[in-house]
């Protein structure tokens, strides 16, 4: 055997270096613990101490393919070839050279090739008993130690060198979880921060321009957009922008018309932003806040046209709407207005500040159509009635409400009817109203009479009423109208107790019970009258008139009849005293 062979393990190698139980004599064992790589033949056997066991025992081991032999000497001073050098250059470090103090010795030295000196192996020497001692060694069951490669000879230390640059530069690679290095200077703004910054900039100078623009520079040219519009002449106070609760141009003190017949406090109108830049300016929603109209100003809204190419309205609300018709103030009005493709005004929705009365005008003419509904409505006049349910329709112009078809539910019963009301010069009211099924106690009560009957009331009404204006209207009503009530009683009267009483002292109170009552009724300022009353039940009847006057002093007459199987008794009754305490006297009135 060649002394100055150098053998290697193989993976058997070392997996009997870590199972003790692989190689059982005690020199073969140690001679493998020996082989590194490095170490030749004769240094295996001048360390084992024994030269002929040493080279036995490695040819047993080379033999059962523990140890091969491997592939020759490194060799340091081996010329490359020139295609490595290129290789070299770029993997290995930079070194940094020593400046020799005698350029001329350097430049000898540079010229002159020095020989690299053969690596000096240093020889430890390790008796044999201690390697029996040696632990083995501890490895991770999950990962087992990889083979010792062979040394390579010739060339192949520049594969070494070259893979210790590699685990270099795996070295300054972070691993997770490490931390990164801090870096020292300026670091670059991501763009998403860039766009969030310039969005910003752009809406803070949009809002200072908004905010300080001179909008009263414009302010001939909306009056006269907003005349063109109204057809009637139309001044603006003042003008200003304002952000909440969205950006917006507000404007003061509107009136429109040389007498002011419309004036709104303001008028808070928000564009479309980009429509500004143009000509023709387009407002989503107009917001008009203390409204009054007044006189012909109901009128003259419904002649509005649309602002043509100079701008457009998409939708207006209203708060606050107060009308005055006749001298009459009716305020607390809500609603909108609904505009059309065109721009114009479409229809106008309104409700009373409580909800119980709805109106919806539709320009037609000079005037509107008009539709009212109700819930639990009282009318603004006298008698102040409080409809259930109300449903309206008809015309409305400057001076005349005409209502066509009225149909409603009032004190159990219903009503139905048509009207119509002016107030040109005056007021002037007409009607026809229809009663049917109502709860006459209930109706009595709410007329502020203090005659008080029980039954189910019919009855056919006309209505008409001429005064100065409309406050006055109520006092000036005259009404005409045929009554029929069923199953009921008057109370303060006892007609039958009256009739069987001798003597000339009157009767108070009581009551008379009937199964029909009908008559008519002709009431005016001065008072009313109920004439043909007719009332009957069984084999008691009565018929007579009585009037009452605006003191509420009552008068009149009423002749009974009482049947019985005997014989039947007429008794003529006198009637007197007041609508609180009626009085029923035998005999005639005068």
């Amino acid at each position: 055997m060649d002394k100055n062979t150098i053998f290697v393990k193989t993976k058997e190698g070392e997996e009997a270096v870590r199972q003790r139980t692989r190689l059982v004599q005690r020199n073969l064992r140690n001679i493998l613990i020996m082989v590194d790589g490095h170490a030749t033949v004769a240094d295996l056997a001048k360390r084992f101490g024994d030269e002929n066991a040493a080279q036995a025992a490695l040819a047993d081991l080379q033999a059962s393919s523990f140890i091969v032999e491997a592939s020759g000497p490194l060799d340091f001073g081996a010329t490359l070839p020139p295609e490595d050098l290129g290789d070299i250059a770029e993997d290995l470090p930079i070194l940094t050279r020593q400046i020799d103090s005698d350029p001329a010795k350097s430049s000898d030295a540079e010229r002159e090739p020095q020989s690299m000196p053969p690596p000096v192996i240093e020889e430890i020497e390790l008796p044999a008993p201690e390697y029996e001692s040696l632990p083995p060694p501890q490895h991770d069951a999950a990962s087992p130690m990889p083979p010792k490669q062979p040394s390579a000879s010739g060339p192949d230390w520049v594969a070494q060198i070259r893979a210790w640059l590699a685990r270099k530069k795996e070295d300054r690679t972070l691993a997770p979880g490490d931390l990164e290095p801090i870096v020292r200077g300026a670091r670059a703004t991501s763009w998403p921060i860039l766009v969030l910054l310039a969005c910003i900039s752009v809406a803070v100078l949009l809002a200072l321009t908004l905010a300080l623009y001179p909008y009263g520079r414009h302010l001939p040219d909306i009056e006269k957009t907003a005349s063109a519009m109204l057809r009637d002449p139309v001044k603006v106070g003042g003008i200003g922008f304002s952000f909440m609760p969205r950006p917006h141009i507000v404007l003061h003190n509107i009136t429109v018309g040389k007498n002011a017949h419309l004036t709104i406090a303001s008028a808070r109108a928000m564009p479309d932003i980009f429509s500004l830049l143009g000509e023709k300016k387009i407002f989503n929603e107009l917001a008009l806040e203390r409204v009054s109209v007044k006189g012909a100003g109901l009128g003259r809204l419904a002649q509005a046209d649309a602002g043509g190419n100079a701008a457009e309205l998409r939708h207006i609300s209203l708060s606050n709407l107060s009308l005055t018709v006749g001298g009459i103030l009716f305020s607390g009005f809500g609603g909108e207005v609904v505009m059309s493709g065109q721009g114009a005004p479409e229809k106008i929705l309104l409700q009373n500040a409580d909800g119980t009365l709805k109106l919806e005008l539709q320009p037609a003419g000079g005037g509107y159509r008009i539709a009212a509904s109700g819930s639990n409505w009282k009318s603004p006049f006298k008698p102040m009635l409080t409809f259930l349910a109300l449903d309206a329709k008809g015309e409305l112009r400057d001076t005349r409400l005409e209502l066509s078809g009225i149909e409603g539910r009032a004190y159990e019963g219903l009503v139905g009817g048509k009207a119509s009301l002016e107030w040109d010069g005056g007021a002037v009211l007409s009607g026809n109203l229809d009663l049917q099924h109502m709860n006459a106690t209930k109706l009595l009560a709410v007329l502020g009479t203090d005659l008080s009957a029980e039954g189910e009331l019919t009855a056919r009404l006309r209505l008409d009423a001429k005064a100065d204006s409309l406050v006055k209207l109520a006092d000036a009503l005259h009404t005409e109208a045929t009554f029929e009530m069923k199953r009921g009683a008057v109370k303060g009267f006892d007609l039958g107790e009256a009739a069987r009483r001798s003597g000339n002292a009157p009767t108070r109170g009581g009551e008379t019970k009937f199964e029909q009552l009908t008559g008519s009724l002709q009431c005016d300022p001065k008072g009313c009258r109920l004439s043909g009353l007719r009332l009957g039940s069984g084999l008691f009847k009565a018929s007579g008139n009585l009037t009452i006057a605006g003191n509420e002093k009552v008068s009149g007459g009423v002749e009974v009849e009482l049947k019985s199987s005997a014989a039947t008794l007429r008794m003529p009754l006198t009637i007197s005293g007041s609508t609180k305490d009626p009085l029923l006297t035998p005999g005639r009135s005068r």
